[in-house]
């Protein structure tokens, strides 16, 4: 029974007290709140034993007076609930000091009430703040003190408004003597207890404040901004600079433990700051006290407190980091030499490998041209299919370095895709059917128009993706077709498939089969030979075209491959000779100078030029190219790159000063980045590469000729 007495007692006070509290109110202001509310309880609980104690003297007045006081307390309390609380206090502060100018009027001074001005005096404390309100302290001290002097000098010594015996003057000035002292000293308590809370927790900021400050990753100093003296330091920073205990930093010039030759970069860099309160950020190099120099992220920023201009500087070891760096840098200029060590090693040996290949696709061609026995078909067809297949692995290995490399773009030049279809169909067609398969060639009609694309790299494309259904598939249908699937006035979006009924691709497998160097399976390797780079190379040119290469395949039912371009619709048709190399026209009339040191590959070329109507001149070098020329009139340029005592270029150079229109075409088996460009720059019109194809050469010497007669 008597806790639930204890329980309610304490409900009722918990009530009252926090009586005025809502959400969102601040912590500071929630404490004024609640030191209102206890005031005004306990000037009430006073009032309340003041009525008993007057009834029972029969001082009715006396206990009138404090009735109409607890009245005006009551009033202060209501406000202070609707979030009106400085109403409140203005009416809690007048209400007392009216109440007691009118308490020691009726009874005198000699009954002591004026001793209630000694804890008075000490609550206000208790309910307005020093530290935050010192002006409203000020004004209720000022008032109070009115007050009290009014009280003294209007208030008679003993007064006989009401009948007030020896006895009872006696009692009364006991009675609030001991009431002043009790309500001082619990104010005084109160008052020390707030203190040393606040005490406490003001240590425990600053403990908070330390631990954050010492367990910083941060080396931080404190220095002051004029002198550079280091104020303080935490533990980070000991341990950074070597250093066991702070009086060793502290007191000590930040200068210090810079490095020399960035003393005076730091002084700029606070000087610039001062007066600013943005920070400085940047690397700087430091010294610890064992001489051990550093790296640094170094933070600066000036702050100011109680008129005194500090700099905080934060400091973060990177060493590490920079050490990083340096492996790292070391590790790329060691890959990019490789990079160009392995490009130039490719291409050297590309140059090596394509000029004896030169030689042997060319000696094939002239011969399966000329007369010659049936029964040397045979061997001439084996020959010409292993050098072609010799030089197609050469040009997949430089390929897939280039693009490796991300050196490869895409050309855009007008090409009559039904045309380029109808060419490359004419080109597998022989292939295969003498392996007894059906060839399906499906061209959409309305692609007999020119686009904008990179032919060769198209060509690459279904080549590659025709010479694999070729490679694998033994019986049944090869199909390669082209559709258009939406068009606009200035773009085409075009499918094309190539699919076989070989010998498929299990599905798990389909992702493997485009990474470097990989077949389906170690038998295929065996099996069909090959490098694994076919369809890695495919799919990185089609990506080229923004686009991706998708398979569907099933093992032991075929395969189909398919991708999808956006391409440029061509409105100025240009038309470009793409007779069969049996059947070639004639380009008599022309005059030819051809300089090339490989005895074979001048044959291989002379052959084909005079078979064509051409007149040839020869040198073996750029110095008897330049002779050449010097002395007749020639048409055309065809002109070798590497050559003795005169290289291509420079030979070309020196004919330009004589003559700077006629077109120059390199005769080459060099391939490197940016090729194209850098022979336009060197003066050359275009360029051939060996082994070159009859075809194009023709192509080629027939354009640029007409174009300049043009």
């Amino acid at each position: 029974m008597k806790e639930k007495i204890l329980y309610l007692v304490y409900s009722i006070y918990s009530d009252i007290v926090h009586t005025g509290l809502h959400e969102g109110v601040s912590k500071d202001m929630r404490k004024r709140i609640i030191r209102f509310n206890q005031f005004i309880l306990l000037a009430l609980l006073l009032n309340f034993i003041s009525v008993f104690s007057y009834f029972y003297h029969k001082l009715y007045i006396s206990a009138l007076v404090n009735i109409t006081s607890a009245y005006f307390f009551l009033l202060a309390f209501y406000f202070g609930s609707k979030r009106k609380l400085e109403t409140g206090r203005i009416i809690a502060v007048i209400n007392i000091n009216l109440y007691l100018i009118v308490i020691c009027y009726l009874e005198g001074l000699r009954a002591g009430e004026y001793l209630l001005y000694f804890p008075y005096f000490v609550v206000l404390t208790f309910v307005v703040s020093i530290r935050r309100n010192f002006k409203e302290l000020l004004s209720v001290y000022s008032i109070t003190v009115i007050a009290s002097l009014a009280c003294v000098k209007l208030c008679p010594y003993v007064n006989n408004i009401q009948t007030i015996n020896e006895a009872l003057y006696t009692q009364l000035y006991s009675g609030n003597l001991v009431i002043s002292l009790a309500m001082t000293i619990i104010f005084s308590y109160s008052i020390l207890q707030v203190n040393k809370d606040n005490e406490v927790a003001i240590l425990q900021e600053k403990t908070f404040g330390d631990t954050i400050f010492n367990t910083s990753l941060d080396g931080v100093f404190i220095i002051f901004s004029q002198t550079n003296i280091i104020n303080s330091c935490n533990k980070r920073a000991l341990e950074m600079f070597d250093v066991k205990e702070k009086h060793e930093i502290e007191g000590t010039n930040i200068e210090n433990w810079f490095e020399e030759h960035h003393i005076k970069q730091f002084n700029s860099i606070k000087e610039s700051l001062s007066g600013e309160s943005r920070p400085w950020q940047g690397e700087l190099t430091l010294t610890a006290k064992t001489g051990r120099t550093f790296y640094g992220f170094v933070s600066v920023v000036p702050f100011t407190y109680k008129d005194t201009g500090y700099t905080k500087i934060s400091i973060l070891d990177v060493s590490y980091v920079k050490m990083a760096e340096f492996e790292l840098m070391k590790a790329k200029e060691k890959a990019e030499s490789a990079a160009r060590t392995k490009s130039r090693f490719l291409s050297n040996m590309s140059h090596e490998l394509r000029t004896p290949l030169n030689g042997i696709i060319g000696a094939s061609n002239l011969l399966l041209q000329e007369e010659h026995l049936s029964s040397q078909v045979q061997h001439l067809d084996i020959l010409k299919f292993s050098s072609e297949h010799m030089m197609m692995l050469i040009n997949d290995i430089l390929d897939y370095n280039k693009m490796e490399a991300g050196k490869v773009e895409l050309a855009d030049v007008p090409v009559n895709i039904k045309e380029f279809m109808q060419k490359l169909a004419s080109q597998f067609s022989p292939q295969i059917k003498s392996k007894g398969l059906e060839f399906k060639v499906d061209i959409d009609d309305r692609l007999d128009l020119e686009f904008y694309t990179d032919e060769t790299r198209l060509n690459q494309v279904l080549s590659n993706l025709l010479a694999n259904a070729l490679k694998f598939t033994h019986e049944g249908t090869i199909t390669m077709a082209v559709r258009k699937l939406f068009s606009s006035s200035a773009k085409s979006t075009l499918q094309f498939i190539v699919m076989d009924t070989g010998i498929g691709i299990p599905k798990n497998k389909h992702k493997e089969i485009f990474d470097s160097f990989t077949q389906a399976d170690v038998n295929t390797t065996r099996k069909y030979g090959g490098t694994g780079l076919g369809l890695a190379i495919t799919k990185r040119i089609v990506n080229m075209f923004n686009s991706d290469l998708l398979l569907e395949s099933e093992e032991n039912k075929g395969s189909a491959f398919h991708f999808t371009v956006e391409l440029k619709i061509c409105e100025n048709r240009k038309r470009y000779m793409e007779d069969n190399i049996k059947n070639l026209d004639s380009l008599e009339g022309i005059r030819l100078l051809i300089a090339e040191d490989n005895p074979v590959n001048l044959s291989i070329a002379k052959r084909f030029l005079t078979k064509w109507g051409i007149k040839v001149s020869e040198a073996t070098n750029g110095r008897e190219a330049l002779a050449q020329f010097k002395k007749g009139t020639f048409d055309l340029l065809l002109i070798d790159l590497e050559m003795p005592e005169m290289d291509g270029a420079t030979a070309l150079k020196e004919i330009r000063k004589i003559n700077t229109s006629i077109p120059a075409v390199a005769f080459t088996a060099a391939v490197y980045d940016n090729m194209q460009a850098d022979l336009l720059q060197k003066g050359f019109t275009d360029f051939i590469h060996k082994p070159f194809r009859p075809e194009e050469l023709h192509s080629k010497i027939s354009y640029l000729v007409s174009a300049l007669r043009a």
